[in-house]
């Protein structure tokens, strides 16, 4: 890379003030942070309005863009909440909006037209389709699923037609962001929601302790090539984080993609001092995902670090400012006329006067003497650029007038820098027609087709949803069932690399050789693919759709049926607008994680992706500190998934005055029979004996 390149934005987080100063002071050219109710880390301390009006403000003088996260999914009713927390931060100058939930961007876009609105990381966008889909959606850039290795970014970023944003230091979760339920399941405390209580930091049964544990992410060494695929963004996690590490991590990731190098040891060591788990990883980037990846939190050497921690704050104190805006001055001092001073930053101009000058009693006032003083801009975000000087001879300007001038006009240019454009409301109401079809029956899923015995294919099913690769796999066992009457329907991975694209679409087309009219879409770059082969596209529950307009926005995207997210309470359930069918889980295992790493083989190793490795034997399980057992799968391309302990059942009654019009039925690891014999006793009215305790999920108790 060479000095004059044009470097994507470093981008820090802030979860406080001194952390905003932090970073700003320490080289980032854009922040993010969080405000109210609907971010993901509501668990931190969150700005107060006034606090956040100061931040932005600050970063607008400063020259700094700042990305504010309202990336939770919202429920009806939080809708006019989260619409004024919008307004606040627009009106304070908030340059983007990071959202998740579709609703919630629909909403925005109707009623704030001009809001920069991007893709969270949380809408787990993975593919060219996924980030086309978002371009479509009205997002000016897409945060990428941090599981993606160089060649999809780099694919992803040429190809879509939106900007790109990558995490390149902080931590890593385990499960695809947007895709776990774990910590809402087992604890109320919805990750989707800002509340993750991360559960996979946790220990769990076996020799391999802590099995989801992942070492921080540090790209530092990768930055020329990202900087070569074109990323616009690279992103450090962190708005949790105290704000000497802000200062610490954002300096070194400057230095390193200013001056377009490899960073030194020292820097690396200091990074892994003021934190690391067990060191860092790029593994993803690599594409070398396996136990190198896995690591733990040490105990941190609170008295070693204090030195490097004090010399950081000192970087942010009172005061201290780095020149983060060029300004030009134009002078002009005319014998009977007042003195001008122009100050100019190529975006604003602002003039302020003083007095006339007098005559010189004895030495004159040169250019040479107005520029010094001009000159002197410590103190503030400023750096001369140039000064031009005008003065007649003979006068006497005091170098205080000079140096007051300076101040004001400075000032004037800070306010000029801060003021926010007029916002742009509009009385827009997001219109959704709801049409409730009534209940029309159950579905049923399965991980493979030998669940679907003859016993099973009699029942009154509307649909079975089975995965692509084993319709693909048993042509002949699938056609006999579609010819005695049976729909099915092909379940695609909710994960699809464009690497991988080409092998899914082909099992894709073999089912719709067979007859088959619909696929299920796990995530939003699915659903154009799908419906580019002539199929209905029908929307899971990866996609979250939480609330009445994500249900419009998908249906305006060619869904035609809708899984609700499984984080709903009934009564929210009831009181959506349906434009479209939906589909409640009622009954089975919830999914609750989907990995890149491997659960099963975790720090221990022995994955192998060829499919020939411990994980592809049926299920193993996961055995937490209270002794639930969780079932872990091996999926295709040699994914994970975790699903819960407990299977959930709902009694009829609980949902089908709800206005959804199927109900499903999710078999993980039941034998085929017992598959049949549960899925007979749900539609005869009956009680299921799961040979364990049920639950019902989050339907009664809903998440924080």
């Amino acid at each position: 890379m060479t000095q004059d390149r044009r470097l994507p934005e470093l981008l820090a987080p802030a979860g406080s003030m001194d952390a905003v100063r932090a970073a700003v002071q320490n080289g980032a050219t854009a922040i993010y942070l969080g405000f109210g109710s609907f971010h993901a880390r509501r668990g931190a301390k969150n700005f107060t309005a006034d606090e956040m009006r100061q931040a932005l403000a600050y970063c607008r003088q400063r020259g700094v863009k700042t990305n504010v996260t309202v990336n939770t999914l919202v429920s009806d009713r939080e809708l006019p909440a989260l619409l004024r927390d919008v307004r606040l931060l627009l009106e304070a100058g908030a340059d983007a909006l990071i959202v998740q939930d579709l609703g919630a961007a629909r909403h925005i876009r109707a009623r704030f037209p001009d809001a920069v609105l991007h893709a969270s990381t949380q809408l787990t966008v993975h593919s060219l389709a996924g980030a086309q889909a978002a371009a479509q959606l009205g997002f000016s850039r897409v945060v990428l699923s941090r599981e993606l290795p160089l060649e999809e970014v780099r694919l992803i970023t040429a190809r879509a037609g939106i900007e790109t944003e990558v995490f390149v230091h902080g931590a890593l979760c385990m499960c695809y962001s947007g895709q776990c339920g774990l910590s809402a399941v087992i604890g109320r405390r919805s990750g989707n929601r800002g509340m993750c209580a991360q559960p996979c930091r946790l220990p769990y049964g076996g020799s391999n302790r802590y099995p989801m544990s992942l070492k921080d992410l540090c790209l530092l060494p990768r930055l020329r090539a990202l900087c070569e695929a074109g990323v616009s963004s690279l992103k450090i996690e962190g708005r949790m984080k105290r704000p000497e590490y802000v200062a610490i991590v954002t300096k070194i990731y400057a230095a390193v993609l200013r001056e377009g190098r490899a960073p030194t040891r020292e820097e690396m060591d200091t990074l892994a001092r003021v934190f690391s788990r067990d060191g860092f990883t790029q593994g993803y980037l690599d594409g070398a995902v396996g136990p190198a990846m896995f690591g733990m939190r040490a105990p941190a050497p609170e008295k070693g670090l204090a030195p490097l921690y004090d010399a950081a704050a000192r970087t942010f104190a009172p005061g201290q400012e780095r020149p983060c805006a060029a300004v030009s001055f134009a002078f002009s001092a005319r014998e009977g006329a007042p003195v001008a001073l122009h100050a100019d930053d190529g975006a604003h101009t602002v003039t302020v006067h003083a007095a006339a000058p007098e005559r010189a009693q004895k030495r004159e006032t040169t250019a040479a003497d107005i520029e010094a003083s001009l000159r002197k801009t410590g103190g503030t975000p400023f750096a001369v650029r140039a000064v031009d000087v005008r003065l007649d001879g003979g006068l006497r300007i005091a170098a205080k007038a000079v140096n007051d001038l300076r101040r004001q006009a400075l000032t004037a240019l800070e306010q000029a820098r801060a003021a926010v454009p007029p916002v742009r409301e509009l009385d827009a109401p997001v219109e959704i027609e709801d049409k409730p079809a009534g209940f029309l029956g159950y579905t049923v899923q399965v991980r493979a087709l030998a669940q679907i015995t003859d016993a099973l294919a009699q029942l009154p099913v509307q649909a079975f949803y089975v995965p692509a690769r084993e319709l693909a796999a048993h042509p002949a066992r699938a056609q006999q069932l579609i010819a005695r009457g049976c729909v099915l329907v092909p379940v695609l991975p909710r994960i699809v690399w464009d690497s991988e694209q080409a092998d899914v679409l082909a099992q894709l087309n073999v089912c719709c050789g067979m007859g088959c009219t619909a696929a299920l879409c796990g995530t939003i770059g699915q659903i154009a693919p799908v419906r580019a082969r002539g199929l209905e596209a029908f929307g899971d529950f990866g996609l979250n759709a939480f609330n009445s307009a994500a249900l419009d926005v998908l249906r305006g995207m060619g869904v035609a049926r809708q899984t609700l997210s499984f984080e709903l309470r009934l009564p929210q359930v009831r009181d959506l607008r349906k434009p479209l069918e939906t589909e409640l889980i009622v009954c089975g295992r919830l999914p609750l994680m989907l990995t890149e790493n491997c659960m099963i083989a975790g720090k221990e190793g022995g994955c192998r992706r060829d499919g020939t490795g411990k994980c592809a034997a049926g299920a193993y399980y996961l055995t937490d500190r209270r002794g639930a057992r969780f079932p872990v799968f091996r999926e295709e391309h040699c994914r994970n998934s975790l699903y819960n302990s407990q299977p959930l059942f709902l009694p009829p009654e609980e949902y089908r005055q709800t206005g959804v019009a199927y109900a499903r039925l999710l078999f993980t690891d039941e034998s085929p029979d017992r598959a049949a014999d549960i899925a007979r006793a749900v539609l005869t009215g009956g009680t299921p004996d799961f040979g364990v305790q049920p639950t019902r999920g989050l339907y009664r108790r809903g998440v924080e």
